[in-house]
């Protein structure tokens, strides 16, 4: 699914493999972006390196509300967001079906802790290590040069 908004477009990952509707760790979660087909129906014996999780800012600045961008700021320097909008749990970014509330982005803080980020917009430090049903990921990937 293109998602465009805030300076930003991405194409999110279809339900399936690379949209699981329950949750990982952060290992297994970069693991299986990496491993994700082109299509991102299936996961392959070996690395693509076609699909990752999105960083931070990135998923911050998708977030959205009744359809319309949320205008999310991520600030690094103090690990704050700040929206126009407070953002859901809505499709298309989020599966409204699904119990996984939180996601995984690829940005780490150290080798122990990554970023989460809430389907209200919210961003968390939580252990990579980490493996709860409702803390999922959705891989994204760059749309293709036309």
């Amino acid at each position: 699914r293109l998602v465009e908004g805030n300076g930003l477009t991405l194409i999110w990952a279809p339900d399936g493999p690379g949209w699981p509707r329950s949750g990982t760790n952060w290992f297994e979660a970069q693991q299986i972006c990496q491993h994700l087909s082109e299509d991102g129906m299936a996961a392959a014996p070996t690395a693509q390196d076609i699909w990752r999780l999105p960083t931070v800012n990135e998923a911050v600045r998708s977030m959205a509300q009744h359809g319309r961008n949320s205008g999310g700021v991520w600030d690094s320097e103090t690990a704050q967001t700040t929206y126009e909008t407070t953002p859901d749990k809505e499709s298309p970014l989020w599966n409204t079906h699904s119990q996984v509330i939180y996601w995984w982005t690829a940005t780490d803080i150290d080798e122990e802790e990554a970023y989460i980020i809430v389907y209200d917009g919210r961003v968390w430090p939580r252990a990579k290590r980490l493996n709860q049903d409702y803390l999922g990921f959705r891989c994204v990937k760059e749309p293709q040069e036309k």
